[in-house]
This record gives structure tokens, sequence and C-alpha cells, in this order.
């Protein structure tokens, strides 16, 4: 019987839960009445996450002028909203580990993951929109569904990895699956309750015709694909992936997306060894 996107996303999250706390920040954010010292006493009641949480608030990705030592002036500075985004982070950094095995290139999809969410943070930032965590967030979970599939069916995923030359990655998946890893990533999304400005551009990063109509899609589309061009730098170069309606329709100059790329370059190594130092801390 043919496994279809669902089973995939239903197997993934009956195994892995979004923790009380995601639900608990949410619904203080939801309510509009809720302080920043309501937000940090949740995070503080988990020591794991709050370390996590420092680790991230001090790191590269928000590279603030002065040390951030406590939950409560985290939230200060950084935002409700942007704290539950990096909740979020962290227990996609946990399942991310909780999954791994043997049938794809997890080093791979580390990297293409950071990568993306490096470049769509920082292309938010340049076209000057709010809110710029949740981009990195789109990014970084824009193919949480292939550890889906590979926790799964190993072989299945094995054989969405082995793409040829001259295609696209999501066009073997669909060819093996039916379906793309991106799919699967906003079923998960869907499953876990999490908003639909988290799930929507995911489900609709290789739509290019969304992507020149909402800025959301757009900039994950192009976060995705130069992502890709980073990851396999001898397969693919930006010209042929990238649509010049979509950097059109954004405003995103030629300049911006070199910039974004290097900032991506710069940036990863510290925000992998955050997430995942049993993969990337040199022995």
């Amino acid at each position: 019987m043919t496994m279809q996107v669902t089973d995939y996303a239903m197997a993934i999250t009956n195994s892995f839960v979004l923790p009380d706390a995601c639900m608990r920040i949410k619904e203080l954010l939801d309510d509009g009445q809720s302080s920043a010292e309501d937000i940090a006493n949740i995070v503080a009641l988990d020591p794991s996450l709050s370390t996590k949480l420092l680790q991230l608030a001090n790191s590269a990705l928000y590279s603030f002028p002065s040390e951030i030592n406590t939950i409560s002036r985290a939230v200060n500075v950084i935002g409700g909203r942007s704290l539950y985004n990096l909740v979020i982070t962290e227990t996609a950094s946990t399942a991310f580990k909780e999954f791994e095995n043997n049938a794809i290139d997890l080093e791979r999809f580390w990297q293409q993951s950071v990568y993306a969410g490096l470049i769509a943070r920082q292309l938010a930032q340049e076209v000057g929109l709010r809110d710029v965590e949740r981009y990195f967030l789109l990014g970084l979970l824009h193919n949480f569904g292939e550890l889906a599939v590979a926790h799964r069916a190993p072989e299945t995923a094995a054989e969405c990895q082995a793409f040829a030359e001259t295609q696209l990655p999501w066009e073997q998946q669909k060819r093996v699956l039916g379906f793309t890893y991106a799919d699967c990533s906003a079923e998960i999304l869907m499953l876990w309750n999490l908003p639909s400005s988290l799930f929507t551009p995911i489900a609709n990063q290789h739509n290019k015709t969304l992507a020149i109509k909402q800025t959301d899609v757009g900039l994950l589309y192009v976060a995705v694909r130069l992502a890709l061009v980073i990851v396999y730098k001898d397969r693919f170069a930006a010209e042929r992936l990238l649509s010049e309606d979509v950097l059109k329709s954004l405003g995103i100059t030629e300049t911006e997306i070199k910039q974004a790329i290097k900032f991506a370059r710069i940036e990863a190594y510290k925000i992998l060894v955050l997430m995942n130092p049993e993969l990337f801390l040199i022995p």
C-alpha cells in the first residue's frame, strides 16, 4: 500500500510532540495581556530550553551589543513572538536529532536547513520586513519532511536523495513519493497546530506563481534555492534556479543576494554547532 503524505506526517508527530512550553507561550501571546515576565517564567521551568535560548539569543543570529544573561531580558530584547519562534527552533533541533539515521546525508540536511534559514532572515531584513526570526524558522523547517520519510521509509528517502544531475530534488521527491518534502513539512506543522504563517509558505515554497504574489512565499522560494546552490555548489547555479519575476516582485537586487549568501556562509557554522554539536564540533 502506497503511503500518503499524512501517513509520514502522523508517524513523526505521534513520536515527537511539541513541549507544553510552546503551547503555553502561544496562549500568552494570543491573549494580549501577558507580560515578558509571564513568558519568561514558563521558559524558566525548562532548564535545557532556557540554556539553549540564551545561547541562541547571544549567538550571531542576533548580534546584540551586550550579553543577554536572563530569560526575562531575552524576552524584552527579542520580543515574545521571536522567543516563541526560538522555542520552535529548539524543538525542531531536538526532533532532528531524535530521528537521525543513515538513510540521508545528515550533514547536508542540517546545512541546507540552516543556510535557508539564515538567507531567508537576511533577505527579510534587507527588504524591511518585521519579525525576521520567523523567516529563519521558515528556512530551518522548509525540508523537515525529509526526516519524516527517512524515519519511516529509509530506502525511499535514500532514493529521493539520489536525484539525477539534471533534476531538482523536489522533482525526484514527487516522482518517488507522489508529493514533495515541502508538502510533508507543512503537514507536520499543521498537525503541531502551528500558525498558518509558518506552514503556508512552506507548503508553497516551489509555487512560482504564489512566490510572485506573496512576499512570505517569495522569500522562502529564493532562500531554499540559494541554500541548494551553496550545498550543491558544483551542480546548481543561482541563475538556473531563481526566477527573475520573483526577484523583481520582492525588490531583491543581485547585490542583496550576494550579501545574503555571504552572511549565511559566515554564520552557518556557529548556528550549526549550537543546534547539533555532536555532528559539527571538531573532535
